[in-house]
């Protein structure tokens, strides 16, 4: 049995096309989109804690004085559960999420940034 190149190039092509679009249809491979962007230049965040809306796939979080930021997705920020992020760094949040949860530390006011992909 001969094979040449080009044919099994074509077979291989059309398989792997086929494979591609299957795990596509089950979830397992997506790629990656969204219809919207939400941008909050500079948000004052206190130690009392506040709630944005966001509806979002994806959230960017940048602290831009010297004081950190506790953030929860979806869930108040309590005693036991918060990340922080810390000044001149941010956070990337890979998650579908409906709210974003955020507080400064006790006595203390800290400013951010917030991008959001819907």
């Amino acid at each position: 049995m001969s094979v040449h190149i080009g044919e099994l190039y074509v077979l291989l092509k059309k398989s792997l096309g086929i494979i591609i679009k299957k795990l596509e249809e089950e979830g397992v491979l997506t790629v990656f989109s969204t219809k919207d962007h939400l941008f909050i230049p500079e948000l004052t965040v206190t130690d009392t804690p506040i709630s944005l809306d966001l509806n979002a796939k994806l959230c960017k979080i940048k602290v831009l004085g010297n004081i950190p930021v506790y953030y929860n997705i979806d869930r108040p920020i309590t005693n036991e559960e918060y990340s922080i992020v810390e000044p001149g760094v941010y956070a990337i949040i890979p998650r579908i999420s409906k709210k974003l949860y955020l507080k400064a530390p006790i006595g203390t006011t800290s400013r951010v940034r917030v991008e959001v992909l819907k």
